[in-house]
């Protein structure tokens, strides 16, 4: 009889207060092992989740991680290790991989995560045996499972496995359905999702998927046993990660949903001010939902060189009928982007002042592994450093802008966060 293949996955998570120890990420992934024809016939998986210490505390390391990871599962008994790769754990990855090589550890190193992307995960983790580009649940399985002689990874060890079909995500397992995401009553916050990828092409972010730039929709009445769930549990707040919920024609039978149940839970909704419509904000009233409006930038110079267009009137008339419907929202900025000056910041800001929003928030920019800015980031001659103990690169200079008015920019940003604290929401 074949030995069991022992999988351990790893994954780096920055915890949440009311936030569970196994994020959605890695509860849907284990999810999908478990519900694979071959688990604990031909292989097994745990989790180690390694909380990200915030920045009053020491900066993670290699060896600290290690030193978790063996005291909990023991290197030398792991056949898989499987790591998460995301821009805040990047610089842990190789030097662990290594340190489990020196003490033992015979198995193969799966990666997956944001970070993974076909051209340049091979140069970024040279000593891993299988990388993972695209929706893991489908080919997590087939990576943990296989063996040389097969030839099920006909790219070498890039396993480009996408879910780019539909009926893959009809037939995703829900982790909080069969208890692989741990509910509790009155649990304060969790994360959840009705469908994944994006249908808008902003060249700084990684939320679509890269290779079909396609959405794919969960399984719409397991959408709606999850919200039954959640009600009978009494969930405080959700915070869904659908990159624009306000897309395609099932978030309002959603929310439909919700209301039929008299769910109270305050839900965090991530929307477009373009697509914004009466229908929705009816549906938004009847329910305790604060939205989230990525804006980016008022300056057309800058949200065409993100290709992320924005309809100012548009904008503007979504505004007026937020607020009459009194609909709690808040509107976040980017500093750092291509083309954008000092004077360029304050002027997007002004332009959502002047409409009387006290809710915005600005955050630096990243440079994503597999985004196309990053690619393009000498050529606006972006360059990169360290603001805080995250050890995360941000943009902090470029031929727009100098260093100095990237400071200036951090403490306006900053500011805003402060008068928030002080102030109420819009």
């Amino acid at each position: 009889m074949h030995s069991l293949t022992k999988a351990v996955m790893v994954t780096f998570d920055y915890s949440q207060r009311g936030k569970s120890g196994t994020g959605l990420a890695a509860a849907s992934l284990l999810a999908a092992c478990k519900h694979h024809k071959s688990y604990k016939s031909e292989f097994s998986i745990k989790h180690l989740a390694i909380q990200m210490p915030n920045e009053n505390i020491q900066p993670l390391t290699s060896e600290g991680v290690f030193q978790q990871l063996d005291a909990a599962y023991s290197v030398k008994d792991i056949d898989r290790l499987i790591l998460a790769c995301y821009v805040w754990s990047t610089h842990l990855i190789e030097p662990l991989i290594k340190l489990c090589k020196e003490s033992g550890f015979r198995g193969k190193t799966i990666l997956g995560g944001y970070q993974v992307v076909e051209e340049t995960c091979k140069e970024l983790y040279p000593s891993a045996d299988y990388y993972i580009s695209s929706y893991a649940e489908l080919a997590l399985p087939l990576a943990i499972l296989h063996k040389e002689k097969n030839t099920i990874l006909s790219t070498g060890k890039v396993i480009n496995k996408n879910m780019d079909k539909d009926e893959d995500f009809q037939n995703l397992p829900s982790p909080y359905l069969d208890g692989t995401y741990p509910l509790g009553q009155n649990q304060e916050m969790i994360h959840w999702e009705t469908h994944r990828g994006c249908i808008f092409k902003c060249n700084f972010c990684l939320h679509r998927d890269i290779k079909t730039n396609r959405v794919f929709d969960l399984e719409q009445s397991r959408i709606m046993r999850e919200l039954e769930l959640f009600k009978k549990l009494s969930i405080q707040k959700i915070n869904i990660l659908d990159p624009v919920f306000n897309r395609g024609p099932h978030h309002k039978e959603v929310l439909k949903k919700a209301i039929s149940i008299k769910l109270s839970t305050l839900l965090c909704l991530q929307v477009r001010f373009e697509l914004i419509d009466e229908e929705f904000l009816s549906l938004c009233s009847q329910l305790n939902v604060h939205m989230e409006f990525g804006l980016q930038t008022a300056i057309k110079e800058e949200y065409v060189t993100i290709e992320r267009p924005n309809n100012l009137k548009k904008v503007s008339a979504a505004i007026k009928m937020l607020n009459e419907y009194n609909q709690s929202f808040e509107v976040s900025l980017i500093y750092g982007l291509p083309n954008q000056t000092l004077d360029s910041f304050r002027e997007s800001i002004n332009f959502l002042t002047h409409q009387g929003i006290t809710n915005i928030k600005a955050f630096p920019l990243m440079l994503l592994e597999g985004t196309e800015l990053k690619e393009k980031k000498a050529k606006f001659g972006l360059k990169e450093g360290f603001i805080d103990k995250s050890g995360i690169p941000h943009v902090i200079e470029s031929n727009t802008f100098s260093h100095e008015d990237w400071r200036s920019m951090h403490r306006i940003a900053t500011n805003l966060g402060k008068q928030q604290t002080q102030g109420g929401s819009a």
